[in-house]
């Protein structure tokens, strides 16, 4: 079963770049997905009209991020997959085992199974600290032994 590596990249400036090493180093364009968004120009409300500059502002809010997908025969490919990732500064990536290249053309569902996640990552976090908290405090208490006078 093939695995889809997902990356988030800062900005997508490098897209290009990213599509050819990624084919350089043995992928096919159809391994590979990278998702270009235009960017969003936000509308000036009245008085930013009335008072504010005359050129409308593009809205930076995530738009300029990069995603790619990449489809994952092996453990060599996948080595490969994560060092041009990096040399591309990825902020953070995924990997997925149950998701085909073909589902991972709907970015929707891409972005809906990172939400996901992202939220079992942070909710696992949370369970960690909470547990090496009540062990430390744990362990503290049975360091320490109060007398009475």
């Amino acid at each position: 079963m093939t695995t889809i590596i997902i990356g988030l990249f800062p900005t997508q400036e490098n897209a290009k770049n990213l599509a050819a090493d990624l084919e350089k180093n043995g992928f096919r364009v159809q391994d590979y997905i990278v998702y270009l968004t235009k960017p969003e120009y936000k509308e000036q409300n009245f008085w930013e009209k009335l008072f504010g500059e005359r050129t409308p502002q593009i809205n930076t809010n995530e738009t300029d991020k990069l995603i790619a997908s990449v489809s994952i025969d092996n453990e060599q490919q996948l080595e490969i997959a994560k060092n041009i990732f990096a040399q591309h500064s990825v902020e953070h990536t995924y990997e997925f085992d149950d998701v085909t290249i073909v589902e991972a053309q709907n970015l929707d569902y891409l972005k809906a199974k990172v939400a996901l996640r992202a939220k079992s990552e942070v909710y696992s976090t949370q369970l960690k600290n909470k547990k090496t908290a009540q062990n430390i405090h744990q362990g503290a208490g049975a360091e320490f032994s109060f007398d009475a006078f």
